[in-house]
């Protein structure tokens, strides 16, 4: 035990003095390494128009969730402006304020006057991408042979009917009208019709009509065809087959109150179809006009502001082509917005196809995006589109006929469309 504890000593001794020593080579330490900096995700905002309290924005909100889960190094961040209009009215503040978003979503009109501002960037994506889009969704958001804006919510004109009143739906004018006639009893009418542009240019093309000349200089909805359309939807009033809706009230408040059997209205409005009497309701292409079976396509879509630092811009790109990429449309579609697939590979997918086999209603998309068609996209369209309607409540009201009408809106147009010059 002594030994033991001698030994330990002599150790001990022995190498204090090794470490005191000056010639005895000192053990160097390791530069502390330093962790390499991690970048901050690049952060962005996104205004829409899309309530979360509704199906629609609730599907949203879950949307950008998931992308930002999956894109670590990007933050969406984004705001429910109020309606399309609240939306515009905020989104001409910030821009005066240059405190914007780095991505909006806008409606075709909206589009236009930001390509006119220039306060949104014309989009270079890979043509791979651009040709994925479907074609007929594209021209509303191309001015020139500039891409502006990435079309995203996009729904088509379909007939929602009453199963219990309607067995086999119709398919052209003429059948629309004797189904209509049958409803029509028991308090009850056949359809709904909205005295406006939107009802009209359903109708206009399906006639054989264009809104515009082809060098888009003059009117040219005053036609024949012009005619012909808002005559056939005006009668449909004036015979007590349709009801005309009142204003802020859709058509779908009229179906799903039981008071018409079937209607015409944008796929947007199946995540609204809840007919109180527990009816079951179907949906089917919109019918053919005379001429034609055009399909009106609206909605909304993507634009990147303008004034962005290069890493926001490339954020904002990354963000706006994945919501309207194959998987996002894929799962805005499916998840029952009544909006359609914008792209044509997620419309080709064994998943879309069996989505629409259990959710029959989605056939009426049908051949939506190669018929479809869409009102001109240039400056003031707002303000022809205010005369149009203006022509077309005119007829509802008796007040004049539909040539003199829509010769009269006509002649306004042309007055705005020589001011675009």
């Amino acid at each position: 035990m002594r030994l033991q504890k001698g030994l330990a000593l002599t150790l001990a001794l022995s190498i204090a003095v090794l470490a005191g020593c000056g010639g005895t080579k000192k053990t160097e330490t390791a530069p502390a390494t330093t962790a390499p900096e991690t970048k901050a995700p690049v952060e962005i905002a996104f205004w829409h128009g899309m309530d979360p309290k509704s199906a629609h924005g609730a599907t949203l909100e879950k949307l950008v969730a998931q992308f930002n889960e999956t894109h670590k190094d990007i933050v969406v961040k984004p705001t429910f402006q109020g309606s399309y209009a609240d939306l515009e009215t905020k989104l001409t503040s910030a821009l005066a304020a240059k405190t914007p978003p780095a991505v909006v979503q806008n409606t075709d009109s909206m589009l236009t006057k930001l390509v006119t501002a220039k306060t949104v960037e014309a989009l270079d994506i890979p043509a791979s991408e651009k040709s994925d889009y479907a074609p007929a969704l594209l021209t509303a958001t191309t001015y020139g042979d500039k891409l502006y804006a990435l079309p995203f919510n996009k729904s088509a004109i379909v007939l929602i009917y009453n199963k219990k009143m309607v067995q086999n739906p119709p398919k052209t004018w003429e059948e629309f009208n004797k189904v209509a006639k049958d409803l029509t009893k028991d308090g009850k009418a056949g359809t709904a019709v909205t005295a406006d542009v939107y009802y009209f240019g359903n109708h206009l093309v399906q006639a054989g009509g264009a809104w515009l000349s082809a060098d888009g200089k003059t009117a040219a909805f005053n036609s024949e065809a012009g005619v012909t359309a808002l005559n056939y939807i005006a009668q449909q009033a004036k015979d007590g087959i349709a009801l005309q809706t009142k204003p802020k009230e859709y058509q779908s408040d009229y179906f799903n109150q039981g008071r018409v059997g079937m209607i015409l209205t944008t796929s947007a409005s199946f995540a609204f179809m809840k007919p109180v009497d527990g009816s079951e309701w179907g949906a089917a292409p919109i019918y053919t006009g005379p001429k034609n079976a055009a399909v009106p396509l609206s909605g909304a879509n993507l634009s990147i502001v303008t004034g962005l630092k290069p890493e926001q811009k490339a954020a904002a790109q990354t963000f706006a082509l994945w919501l309207t990429g194959k998987e996002g449309t894929l799962a805005w579609a499916t998840a029952k917005t009544g909006y359609m697939p914008v792209r044509k590979s997620a419309l080709e997918t064994a998943e879309w196809k069996d989505f629409v086999k259990a959710n029959p209603v989605y056939n009426a998309l049908g051949t939506a995006v190669q018929d479809g068609t869409v009102q001109p996209n240039i400056v003031n369209w707002q303000l022809i589109q205010n005369e149009v309607t203006t022509a077309v409540q005119k007829v509802f009201l008796g007040q004049a006929d539909a040539k003199t009408a829509l010769d009269e809106a006509a002649k306004k147009a042309n007055e705005i469309l020589a001011k675009n010059k």
